[in-house]
């Protein structure tokens, strides 16, 4: 893998990470574009997915601050939506870590790439943009201190079914959220505070999968996680203004001709 293919698949998934669009959907069609999909470049999605972790540590350091002095009962400061249930939100998080574990474990013993094919990517996209569809608006809006139990399992469930490649975890998951009657900015920010132990477990997988193969330049690999980390710092501010504005939807209209596209393509190659 070059240098340009290197920034390319960066970019990729620095944007779709967080957008709700599918990183892995995405990946997996730009990695068929350039023919190759193996064991490097599974390793390099994943060095890319921690580059991604370390934009949400950095955009988030607030919030993931108040979480730790208030877990350990010190004082916090004024600013955080989750002040006042430290405690509360770090349980539901490694709550929600449950089923996404337990299913991402399945999904590995049946092997990703059984599951990274552009059809199959395709249709999954296209039921993202229905997801993206169905929770757009919404009247409720429940705060940190309102959150319960199953709120977490839900949305850690709704994680775990997101490792399909072309479901977005950050769309499907926020959308997720917003369905349960959370506000929307919560949702948002705690899709992405329970995709940091989500995308560190899967590294880990992948490290021992791949571990003591060739790989590329370790340049290569330092140059895509530069890349992915800084665009992907970017689109965390992208996608939070438009939770806000309640504009999440609107990536229906990329997703579905995107995933029309993909079949007729499929269609008209074979």
């Amino acid at each position: 893998m070059g240098y340009v293919e290197a920034i390319v698949l960066a970019v990729i998934q620095g944007l779709t990470e967080f957008l709700p669009v599918s990183s892995s959907g995405h990946l997996v069609l730009a990695q068929h574009w350039f023919g190759q999909f193996n064991e490097t470049n599974l390793l390099y999605d994943v060095m890319l997915h921690m580059a991604t972790v370390t934009a949400i540590l950095l955009y988030f350091w607030k919030d993931l601050l108040t979480l730790g002095k208030g877990y350990l009962g010190l004082a916090t400061e004024q600013g955080s939506m989750f002040q006042g249930c430290e405690r509360q939100t770090v349980h539901y998080v490694i709550l929600a870590s449950v089923p996404t574990a337990i299913i991402g474990l399945g999904v590995q013993s049946i092997g990703f790439a059984t599951l990274a094919q552009p059809s199959v990517v395709a249709v999954m996209l296209l039921l993202t943009g229905v997801i993206l569809w169905v929770a757009r608006g919404g009247a409720v809006a429940r705060t940190a201190k309102e959150m319960r139990p199953w709120d977490a399992l839900l949305i850690g469930l709704i994680q775990g079914v997101a490792v399909l490649p072309g479901i977005s975890r950050s769309g499907s998951t926020i959308a997720g959220g917003m369905l349960l009657g959370l506000d929307r900015e919560l949702a948002a920010r705690f899709s992405l505070l329970i995709s940091i132990p989500a995308i560190v477990g899967a590294t880990l997988l992948e490290v021992m999968k791949v571990f003591g193969q060739a790989h590329d330049s370790i340049s290569t690999y330092v140059l895509g996680m530069g890349v992915a980390a800084l665009v992907g710092y970017w689109s965390i501010g992208v996608i939070l203004r438009l939770v806000r504005l309640n504009h999440f939807y609107l990536f229906t209209y990329y997703l579905w001709p995107l995933g029309i596209g993909i079949l007729l393509w499929g269609v008209f190659k074979s």
